[in-house]
């Protein structure tokens, strides 16, 4: 959209220099169409060779403004590689850190573990031997006691089939 220094500009362009007096026509809303209608039926004149230096020399000014505020940091592999979602990498490492914190917090000393009435490592071992001695027996007998019964294939459904011969 043009902005009243433009309109003024290009007014004062297209009348060659000379200042007119907006006509009652110019405060009449337009529609897009007959604006862009008007607009190409208007012949193309070449640009001012002061202007092109104006809008330069904007555009330098504003390059230079732009470049005078950027401080240049240093290129990290790290942040390259979390820049995508900084926020899901961040909540990804307060997880571990609590994570962690609990761990340390509920672990047990060595010293409190090895209490009085537990059990040596001895004593451990042969129960658990005798426990599997008892689990192959019961094991043993389970299959003596039952023969194994031939496999015999079984109709798949309860439909029974009938072939009739004519």
């Amino acid at each position: 959209m043009m902005n009243g220094w433009m309109l003024a500009r290009a007014s004062q362009y297209n009348s060659g220099g000379r200042q007119s007096r907006p006509t009652k026509q110019a405060h009449v809303k337009m529609r897009p169409e007959d604006f862009e209608k008007q607009l190409q039926r208007q012949p193309l004149r070449k640009i001012p060779a002061e202007w092109r230096g104006e809008i330069l020399d904007a555009a330098r000014r504003a390059r230079d403004h732009q470049l005078s505020t950027i401080t240049p940091q240093p290129t990290c592999g790290w942040r390259e590689l979390l820049w995508p979602c900084p926020q899901a990498w961040a909540g990804l490492a307060a997880v571990w850190v609590l994570i962690l914190a609990l761990n340390s917090v509920t672990r047990e000393p060595a010293r409190a573990a090895q209490s009085p009435n537990a059990p040596r490592a001895p004593e451990v071992l042969m129960a658990l031997r005798d426990h599997r001695r008892l689990l192959a027996e019961l094991i043993e007998s389970q299959t003596s006691a039952e023969a194994p019964k031939p496999f015999v294939p079984r109709p798949r459904s309860e439909l029974s089939h009938r072939t009739v011969a004519v």
